[in-house]
């Protein structure tokens, strides 16, 4: 694995700008060593976490930003992803699986994230 890396930046609430995203973030899992199916794992867990950010944090509001931190520290990624939302709860979002839920064309950005990644956490900014 390759040395301490950090790579932050900001982007306004555009999904356009999603590619660059993944594009970002499978890159920097490739340089610190992982193979091209891991990146690619963590590339679109990115991508959606950005998404989840820039529509339901954001509400696709291009004036607010979201920040993205991609931190390698020798044994892995950590990877940050800040909206400037009100927040939620991750337990009360529907269960993509259930019911008519699986005929629906999105809802299923939570259910792939952690699909792809070892460990997700959530946190709600006091006053945020």
């Amino acid at each position: 694995m390759a040395p301490a890396t950090t790579v932050k930046f900001s982007i306004p609430s555009e999904i356009r700008l999603v590619d660059l995203v993944h594009e970002t973030s499978q890159r920097m899992a490739e340089i610190i060593g992982f193979g091209e199916e891991a990146a690619l794992d963590v590339a679109l867990a990115v991508r959606e976490a950005v998404i989840n950010a820039i529509r339901h944090g954001n509400q696709l509001d291009p004036s607010r930003s979201v920040d993205l931190l991609l931190k390698a520290n020798g044994k892995g990624l950590t990877v940050r992803v800040r909206d400037q939302g009100e927040g939620f709860d991750p337990g009360s979002t529907a269960d993509p699986t259930a019911g008519d839920n699986r005929l629906r064309s999105s809802g299923r950005g939570l259910l792939l994230i952690r699909a792809f990644v070892d460990e997700v956490k959530f946190r709600k900014l006091e006053g945020r």
